[in-house]
Formats: structure tokens, C-alpha cells, sequence
């Protein structure tokens, strides 16, 4: 009777060991299943990083583009009033 005990005891300690390691790869495997999430997480965030960046760099030359236009426009607006300015000042004959 002792042995069947001894063997039953064994059974049940090889059960829970088995059950511990069960329990242990189900953990490990929710573990990889959501390393794996944030991996694919962080590759969809820098490529929207990558686009944006590529987006401010479009904006920023486009801004630069209007800049210089502006410029050009005030330029050419002064000097189109200085010369409505001369031919005005010759016609009163100042």
C-alpha cells in the first residue's frame, strides 16, 4: 500500500509540475504574441514618423517658395509706386 501511495504522490506532484508547465508556455506565448504587436506598432509609427517628416519637409519649401514670391511681389509693388510717384510729381511740375 505504501508504494501505490508513494506512486499516487508522484502522479500527482508529476501533474501539477505539468500544469506549472502549461501555465508557464501560456504566459510565454502571450508574451511573444504581444512583443510581436509592439513590434509591428512601432513600424507603423515611424512610418507615419517617415511621412510626416517627408510632409514638414514639402510644407517647409513650399513656405520658403512663398517667401521669395512675396518678396518678389513687394519689390515689384515699391517700385511701381515710385514710378506713379515720379510721373505724378512731373505732371504737377514740382
Amino acid at each position: 500500500m505504501a508504494d501505490t501511495d508513494k506512486l499516487d504522490e508522484a502522479f500527482t506532484r508529476f501533474e501539477q509540475a505539468l500544469t506549472a508547465i502549461e501555465a508557464a508556455m501560456a504566459r510565454r506565448q502571450d508574451g511573444e504574441r504581444r512583443a510581436a504587436d509592439l513590434v509591428q506598432e512601432a513600424d507603423a509609427l515611424r512610418k507615419d514618423r517617415s511621412k510626416l517628416a517627408h510632409e514638414l519637409d514639402l510644407v517647409r519649401s513650399k513656405a520658403g517658395e512663398l517667401v521669395d514670391t512675396s518678396k518678389q511681389a513687394a519689390g515689384k509693388i515699391d517700385a511701381a509706386m515710385s514710378r506713379i510717384r515720379a510721373v505724378l510729381h512731373s505732371n504737377t511740375g514740382d
